[in-house]
């Protein structure tokens, strides 16, 4: 009895040390038993001694299973609940949380002796015989050790942890995959096509072997320059007979190589691609030698370990294919919506984009390539507006389909209610560029339909984020009108408009009709006029007049109320701007497209 109870109050998370204490304390208890029964004369001072013994034994053993307590309850605040790993660590947990309340209520009763009661005073614990000290001592010495042990976590066998970034409800876009293991064989989970085994017809277990192979490799490089680092100027002497060899090593295994596929192989080949299409990466054995596939699987698995790191790091967002930045000429900007990218860019997080022809690209060395060939610097199209440094050239989309794609996706990251990407063949696009002496950088853009039922002039507008609140959104705004005048239209934007459209909208409007107001001179108005003359949809010319509570309604009639405080402060405003931001007429030379 008085073992089952020294068991329950010491127990601890995987019950390996408590065995080893209930048998040490059996031992200990078995010789005193044997010399009890041998006696054939037990008086009451003898059998008072022999149950003090026991007391103090149980009574050390007991102040170090106190200790075992807190050790426990350390473990346990260690080890939280895993109630995700499985039914067995569950019932695991559950007989921690049982036998730690068991410990901690039997504190609070009394201790008792090993047959049962209570002591009848401080005397029948303090009194001890010598030999039973140095059997306390002993018991005492083995429970030290073992509590030292049972703060060792060392032979325990490692629990498997997932990173704490990870989202298990993302998932690899691969077809099949159940997102567990990594191409570099040293994490558990993927999310991404670059981390995918199945994607590069690999195992999660060739993976985790081909890890130790390069480790393996690197340590031996790494010997290997240490024992050559004793050599001064190195960049001035010839190589060591050990770089000879492995250079002619690697010179006979390119030699070695098939010179082509076989039939056999070639089936093979058109087979997986028919079979897997995109989702997979095709079948590369026997393409180039085995040594440079090695070289091109070590490259792919140290480019999936960087883009783990930067997704770890929160510089990649993978999984929800948001891109978070764009490098956009000398500009690196943050993006404000999702855009329908190709997933291989998208995961990136970070795009590289030519700011002439909006060509992008994944990396710094594949945009200063490009540049270096890139003869574009400005948009395609003919320029039909220039004054000053500001140019505006109009692009159709059946004619620069490429161009109008990118525009549209690259304006996408910045506007929210923009559904149009890829059907850009009914559309003109007019691109506004301010021009320097490296070309002509892109300001904005609207774009309208060739033929709209509806008289929309504007289908889509954005003015690029490094250029807002400088005057350019009012610019583009006011040469979308001026083109329905030419073409003695009425026009109005296409809805819904984005909230800083129409902002952007609502104080045009306020402008257009505060400096016609200003400028009539007679007593009868007429909102047919004002849109004839502005090319405004009296729609938006009878809710800009509402809210600015310039519209009445007395005796039956609807008045302009015209409010010579708010003309007074749109002049002034107009005086503090200057002229510098304004579309000049005359500088447009344009006709109307006959239509398609």
């Amino acid at each position: 009895g008085a073992v089952g109870k020294i068991r329950t109050a010491g127990s601890s998370s995987d019950g390996t040390e408590d065995s080893d204490f209930s048998a040490d304390l059996e031992h200990a208890e078995a010789p005193e038993s044997a010399h009890r029964r041998s006696s054939t004369r037990l008086t009451r001072a003898s059998l008072r001694l022999s149950q003090s013994s026991q007391a103090s034994v149980f009574s050390s053993g007991r102040r170090i299973t106190r200790s075992q307590q807190g050790a426990t309850n350390t473990t346990a605040k260690k080890y939280p609940l895993r109630q995700s790993r499985s039914s067995g660590s569950d019932t695991e947990a559950n007989g921690e949380n049982a036998d730690i309340k068991q410990g901690v209520d039997r504190d609070e009763t009394p201790p008792r002796t090993p047959t049962g009661n209570a002591p009848s005073s401080e005397s029948d614990i303090e009194v001890s015989s010598p030999s039973n000290d140095l059997e306390d001592e002993r018991l005492a010495k083995e429970l030290s050790l073992k509590e030292a042990a049972a703060h060792d976590l060392s032979h325990r066998p490692k629990r498997r942890r997932f990173h704490e970034s990870y989202n298990f409800n993302m998932k690899c876009p691969t077809p099949g995959c159940n997102s567990l293991g990594h191409l570099t064989g040293r994490h558990e989970r993927h999310f991404s096509i670059s981390g995918c085994p199945l994607y590069h017809n690999l195992s999660a277990d060739e993976c985790k072997g081909k890890a130790t192979t390069r480790d393996k490799q690197t340590e031996e490089r790494t010997l290997s320059h240490r024992q050559d680092e004793n050599r001064h100027s190195t960049r001035n002497q010839a190589p060591t007979d050990r770089q000879l060899r492995y250079k002619e090593k690697v010179t006979e295994l390119r030699r070695k190589r098939n010179s082509g596929l076989n039939k056999e192989q070639k089936e093979k080949y058109m087979e997986h691609r028919q079979s897997h299409g995109t989702s997979r990466e095709p079948l590369l054995e026997n393409i180039t030698s085995d040594y440079d596939l090695e070289l091109f699987r070590k490259a792919q698995a140290r480019a999936s370990e960087d883009l783990e790191k930067l997704r770890l790091a929160g510089h990649v967002s993978e999984g929800s294919n948001m891109i978070k930045t764009i490098v956009f000429g000398r500009y690196e900007l943050d993006t404000w919506y999702h855009s329908p990218y190709p997933e291989e860019y998208a995961r990136l997080g970070r795009l590289y984009m030519c700011e002439f022809c909006l060509k992008y690209m994944k990396s710094q060395t594949i945009l200063r390539r490009h540049l270096a060939k890139c003869v574009w610097k400005h948009p395609p199209g003919d320029e039909i507006y220039r004054k000053g440094n500001i140019s505006v050239f109009e692009v159709d989309g059946k004619k620069n389909k490429i161009y109008c794609q990118n525009l549209c996706l690259l304006a996408k990251l910045f506007l929210d209610h923009k559904t149009l990407y890829y059907d850009v063949e009914p559309f003109l696009f007019y691109v506004m560029t301010e021009a320097d002496n490296t070309g002509c950088h892109l300001v904005g853009y609207f774009s309208k339909e060739k033929n709209s039922f509806l008289n929309y002039n504007v289908s889509c507008i954005l003015t690029m984020p490094q250029y807002m609140r400088q005057g350019y959104g009012k610019m583009l705004i006011d040469f979308s009108y001026l083109l329905s005048k030419v073409e003695e239209k009425v026009g109005s934007p296409e809805r819904p408009l984005s909230d800083l459209g129409l902002i952007s909208y609502r104080s045009y409007w306020k402008e257009v009709l505060l400096r016609y107001l200003n400028n009539f001179q007679g007593k009868e108005i007429s909102i047919k006029e004002i849109s004839q003359e502005t090319a405004v949809n009296p729609v938006d010319i009878v809710s800009t007049l509402q809210s600015l509570q310039m519209l009445k309604y007395w005796k039956g009639k609807h008045l302009v109320l015209k409010r010579q405080d708010l003309i007074d402060d749109w002049k002034a405003k107009e005086t503090k701007r200057g002229n510098g931001k304004t579309i000049d007429p005359t500088a447009l030379k344009w006709t109307p497209p006959k239509g398609t």
